[in-house]
């Protein structure tokens, strides 16, 4: 009889396979429901794949993509997808640092006592990684004590209390003069950032299956007394204050934003009370290296994403195809840099013309228009791929045409590092 596993961990492009097909390592045994369940609902996800179908002989599997984070399946399968970073031989560890090291620059999470050495030895899944983190910072937020705030009250009471709403108390039938329309100020903990915070207590309180997350959770939300969960974490997040008398909470503001925005991310039909909690890594690597080269560089530089402004054509007095270029480089003030992040896979030794080291050619061609565009046809572009085991070091320059160079540069994402050999202004 085949064991079924409820907790799996897989790679990026790596392959799940249904149980007992398949004896390959390297492959993530799921149950038939849960393979079946990702066939049906895993190949469009708001416009995006999460899982791909490969054929292996006479047997289908399912290739993951696109996304990293965690995901349950009705039938009680969770699913851990973590990047491939470096090599194939990278562990699921160091995987998992990685990816939490990322989280906590892109997301704006104080991870506690959370350094590169104690990262080295988690073995904990992503998810309870992540909620113990949260826990803790909420556990932290009771020490220190939970903050009230005057609220006004309308209410109908047989007593005087507070300010008589005249109006009201005129407009009443008759045979209830005896009742009073007041209106009165409560000090109250039920204010804006608690609701939040319960609410996202809750929300792990169900994701997390560690007992000691699951005992932690329980004693916060009974801690929460007299607080009531957001019905409105939009409206609530704007009330959210900058109160130097709320300088504790402010840690928790990331917090609850991850979690309660990312309750449901992505439409995932029949997986309502599980987790679906992923995130595209393109996005996330895009996001990161942009925080993290706003500290790299000398401090006449400044960076800013997602600039616009410039399109590839005008059609009848309109603008089309407009260029977006991931991250603009600003040289006291003056754009200097355009460049791009890539999420894939690039070879420095497959330097022929017929292989051209797996550069794709519309991220060429890209290039070549945002430096048209942006700089005039003269300057520097840089392309930034995560560094592999067969991408150490920059490639030669690119040159479009004299003026207009391209670079292509390995991010570090072990040592936050930036691999340049050519000069490039910075």
């Amino acid at each position: 009889m085949n064991h079924v596993k409820s907790y799996v961990q897989v790679k990026e492009y790596g392959l799940l396979v249904e149980t007992g097909d398949d004896t390959n390592p390297n492959h993530a045994e799921v149950s038939t429901s849960a393979f079946n369940w990702l066939m049906s609902n895993g190949l469009s996800i708001a416009g995006r794949e999460l899982v791909r179908v490969k054929r292996m002989g006479k047997k289908l599997a399912l290739q993951v993509v696109n996304f990293v984070g965690v995901l349950d399946t009705p039938c009680g399968t969770r699913i851990e997808i973590l990047p491939k970073i470096y090599s194939d031989q990278t562990s699921m560890e160091a995987s998992r640092k990685t990816l939490l090291k990322m989280l906590a620059v892109v997301e704006n999470l104080k991870l506690e006592q959370f350094n590169n050495a104690h990262l080295q030895v988690v073995n904990q899944p992503l998810i309870e990684v992540l909620i113990s983190q949260f826990l803790s910072q909420v556990s932290l937020l009771l020490k220190k004590g939970l903050r009230s705030e005057y609220q006004r009250v309308d209410a109908q009471r047989s007593f005087l209390k507070g300010r008589l709403n005249t109006v009201k108390q005129m407009r009443q039938r008759p045979g209830r003069d005896h009742i009073f329309q007041i209106s009165y100020d409560t000090f109250s903990v039920n204010r804006a950032e608690n609701r939040l915070i319960l609410s996202a207590v809750n929300i792990v309180s169900r994701w997390t299956r560690s007992s000691q997350n699951q005992r932690l959770a329980r004693e916060l939300i009974f801690a929460f007394d007299g607080v009531s969960k957001s019905n409105n974490h939009n409206e609530d997040f704007k009330r959210w204050s900058k109160d130097r008398n709320l300088t504790h909470y402010r840690n928790l503001e990331s917090w609850c934003k991850l979690i309660l925005f990312n309750e449901s991310p992505l439409t995932m039909s029949g997986n309502t009370e599980g987790v679906s909690f992923l995130f595209p890594m393109e996005v996330l690597f895009e996001r990161y290296v942009e925080k993290k080269l706003s500290k790299l560089l000398p401090n006449h530089f400044s960076v800013k994403g997602q600039i616009k402004g410039e399109s590839l054509t005008s059609h009848n007095g309109q603008n089309w195809f407009n260029l977006r270029p991931d991250l603009a480089i600003y040289d006291n003030g003056k754009l200097a840099v355009i460049a791009d992040t890539k999420w894939k896979i690039i070879n420095e030794n497959l330097n022929t013309s017929k292989d051209k080291y797996h550069l794709a050619q519309s991220d060429m061609y890209q290039l070549f228009a945002y430096g048209e565009k942006y700089l005039k046809g003269q300057g520097s572009l840089v392309l930034i791929y995560p560094k592999n085991e067969n991408f150490l070091e920059s490639l030669p320059s690119f040159e479009f045409k004299p003026g207009l160079l391209l670079h292509v540069v390995p991010y570090d994402l072990d040592k936050d590092e930036l691999r340049i050999n050519a000069p490039i202004l910075f």
